[in-house]
């Protein structure tokens, strides 16, 4: 990378200044050396800096210091935020004006004008202020510094096309900074496939930094890429550069029951990815929730799928009447446990309580690895209750589309358990060649677990298929209160 002439001394000067600010934690704030890196062109004059980088690495913080500077720093300055709503604007500016706030010194320079949602120059007319992606209410602007937060949200390049317009006059400086955005047709993975063709470009661990010949543009990423494990914790720190995101920060965040596959992918190691490629959005899933639960004697369908050695098993069930779905039994491999293998007896002893508990009018079992157990619970307990169904068959595609317009249009429902929810939101979808979908994990070899979902498909299929063949005719909706 190249550093200007101005760089140093401009830079450090930003660094004393940072170091007499006050954090939320009482400590001082201490420019880090990423953080130095990704100003550095700045500081020498770059036009345009575009930024990203994974959550929870200080990027607000990090331009609430800088727009502070800025409007103490340049005369008359018109320092613009942006974002794609003026409530995610209103972060960046909280963060300047929590400065301010903690800061001594900070107050008799600057005024923070909450119900503007500006802070103003004491000694001059300089301010900063929100701008929201509303690309009438921003024309006309001409930034000496704009700030453009989160760009992976904004709809349209409008807001960002604005500002960038409005530099010339005045010789103003953007800077954007974003998290990975869901898709690369987006206005930011547009930019970012631009900044990555051009002629500086290096990569060194998972930053990568690419600049225009006259380094009027510049781009710092941090981010793993297609063939890096996302589960490797120490990898994963190689793109969050912060010092308090520690391996153990970073795995406390890995390993929350909470964390979705496509929130850490892109949220924790800078992956592109689309939440919709997962299925099933958490949104819509979480709205089908219900305070219920099957109840014993309720006719109920069945499903099977799992693993024999490693990954995992589940039994999920499904009621008749109103499609609500519950998760029966599951057996998960520890990670720290090699060639585990699911103990056969509690299945055996599972699927005995589960036909004693309910009237199980017909259940659809993935056959491959189990194929000596079904035959016998299928002797046992009947064809009927235990029929093998292939979900490597076409007719899987099929299940799949009905259980996802089904989620759409809340036809189905569940009872909120922790562990079918993480199954459902760890899957992906891959296109068949003649159209139609299947049901996937994030990547082969993938610790997340999605067999309780396709348990889930199967039984709600087994139910489908009873109304498809006439077999039963009391279907009526239900309403929860």
């Amino acid at each position: 990378m190249r550093s200007g002439a101005g760089t140093a001394s401009d830079l450090e000067r930003f660094g004393r200044f940072c170091s007499a600010l006050v954090l939320e934690n009482g400590s001082a704030m201490e420019l880090e050396s990423f953080q130095r890196d990704m100003l550095a062109h700045y500081f020498d004059g770059t036009a345009e800096t575009l930024i990203l980088i994974p959550k929870k690495n200080g990027k607000s913080t990090l331009l609430g210091a800088l727009a502070l500077y800025h409007l103490i720093s340049t005369p008359d300055a018109e320092c613009v935020i942006g974002a794609a709503s003026r409530d995610q604007a209103t972060i960046l500016y909280d963060q300047a004006a929590g400065f301010v706030r903690r800061s001594p010194g900070l107050v008799s320079r600057v005024d923070v004008k909450r119900g503007y949602r500006e802070v103003r120059n004491r000694r001059d007319s300089g301010r900063i202020r929100v701008l929201a992606a509303d690309v009438d209410t921003a024309d006309g602007v001409i930034p000496t510094l704009a700030l453009v937060d989160e760009l992976h949200r904004h709809k349209s390049a409008g807001l960002y096309g604005i500002f960038r317009d409005g530099l010339g006059p005045r010789r103003g400086q953007m800077i954007t900074i974003s998290t990975a955005g869901d898709h690369e047709m987006s206005a930011l993975g547009a930019m970012r496939a631009a900044a990555l063709g051009l002629p500086n470009n290096e990569r060194s661990g998972a930053h990568t930094f690419a600049a225009t010949r006259d380094f009027s543009y510049v781009m710092h990423e941090w981010a793993l890429g297609k063939d890096d494990d996302l589960d490797d914790i120490p990898t994963v720190k190689l793109a969050n550069p912060a010092s308090w995101q520690t391996p153990a920060a970073l795995a406390a965040r890995h390993d929350s029951p909470s964390m979705l596959a496509w929130q850490w992918a892109r949220f924790a190691c800078g992956v592109w990815v689309s939440s919709e490629a997962w299925w099933i959005t958490a949104e819509d899933w979480h709205q089908l929730e219900v305070p219920d639960r099957l109840a014993p004697g309720d006719r109920i369908t069945i499903g099977f799928d799992g693993a024999r050695v490693g990954d995992a098993t589940a039994l999920v069930g499904c009621r008749l009447s109103d499609g609500l779905l519950e998760l029966l039994g599951v057996w998960e491999a520890p990670a720290d446990v090699p060639r585990w293998e699911v103990p056969p007896g509690e299945v055996d002893a599972l699927l005995a309580e589960v036909m004693e508990r309910f009237r199980v009018v017909r259940g659809y079992f993935d056959p491959p690895l189990w194929r000596s157990e079904i035959d016998a619970w299928g002797r046992e307990y009947g064809d009927k209750a235990v029929g093998r169904y292939e979900t490597a068959h076409s007719k899987m595609m099929g299940a799949v589309e009905r259980f996802r317009t089904d989620v759409a249009t809340g036809t189905l429902h569940h009872t909120g358990d922790v562990t079918l929810t993480r199954h459902v939101l760890n899957v992906q979808t891959r296109e068949g060649r003649n159209g139609g979908y299947w049901l996937t994990k994030d990547r082969p070899g993938s610790p997340h677990k999605i067999d309780a979902a396709i348990a889930a498909v199967l039984a709600y299929e087994a139910r489908a298929e009873m109304y498809a063949k006439g077999n039963d005719r009391s279907r009526v909706p239900i309403t929860w209160t």
